[in-house]
């Protein structure tokens, strides 16, 4: 047989044998690593994600730095509420009072001017220096008032309180006017007794006489005594050496009799 004859057809070879197993152990082995680096992995990405996410939303930051802050979202541009508003010192200084309105009083009708006390006590200048010469041992000088007597320069009416051997204290209001001069007091006293006639006002009513003081025989004034209109009894006198007219009214003649006996001299000038 040549070297140069037909190519015989290869026959086929049989597969071929297997490589080694590797085992069971090698391929656990392999998984587990594989598993751990997943894991690892998804992880750092998880932590990454959330730090992320947390940093954005926290609403403890204003932006500004800083602390977190305890005060709720506002909008600096709104009028902030009274509760979102720190509450401003309370003052405890107190208010000054008011300064009074000084004002220059008005002199008073009929020359009325302030007492020394600097009260008014709604005299005259005249009605003042009657008050002051009444016997302040029966007249209660702070208790006198205006008395409205036509023609008078001053009038008065006050409390006096006289005493009486049996009956004790005796209190009643009397009334005493001052006039320009004796005669005008004297005008008025005929005015006011016209028509009566003359007795003795410890005998009878409606009668006029004369009266003296302290049980002298020499007469201080004319006197009378009578019931007027209105039905209480009067006892009214003058004086000669002042121009000054008394008058006293009661429903009880004989007891504003008594009160009349128990008065001492009127004037201490």
């Amino acid at each position: 047989m040549s070297q140069y004859g037909p190519t015989p057809t290869p026959r086929p070879r049989p597969p071929g044998s297997p490589g080694p197993d590797p085992g069971p152990d090698h391929r656990n082995a392999r998984i587990a690593i594989i598993s751990l680096i997943v894991t690892s992995m998804l992880t750092v990405i998880g932590i990454v994600v959330s730090v992320v996410v947390a940093d954005k939303d926290d609403p403890s930051d204003d932006g500004r730095g800083g602390g977190p802050t305890a005060r709720p979202f506002q909008d600096d541009t709104a009028t902030p509420s009274p509760d979102d508003t720190t509450p401003e010192p309370e003052n405890t200084t107190p208010s000054p009072s008011p300064t009074p309105e000084v004002t220059t009083p008005a002199p008073a009708p009929d020359g009325t001017e302030d007492g020394e006390d600097g009260e008014d006590d709604g005299l005259t200048t005249a009605q003042r220096e009657l008050r002051d010469s009444l016997n302040p041992a029966q007249w209660r000088r702070e208790s006198c008032e205006p008395d409205t007597v036509p023609g008078a320069e001053a009038s008065l009416r006050c409390t006096v309180t006289t005493q009486d051997p049996t009956y004790g204290a005796l209190t009643t209001k009397a009334s005493i006017s001052v006039y320009g001069s004796k005669s005008e007091a004297q005008k008025v006293f005929r005015d006011y007794t016209a028509g009566l006639p003359d007795g003795n006002c410890d005998q009878q009513q409606n009668v006029r006489g004369v009266w003296s003081e302290n049980g002298s025989d020499t007469p201080a004034g004319d006197a009378a005594c009578y019931l007027n209109t209105t039905f209480q009894y009067v006892i009214t006198c003058t004086y000669y050496d002042r121009p000054a007219l008394f008058a006293v009214t009661g429903p009880d003649f004989p007891a504003l009799n008594r009160w009349w006996h128990g008065l001492d001299p009127i004037f201490t000038d």
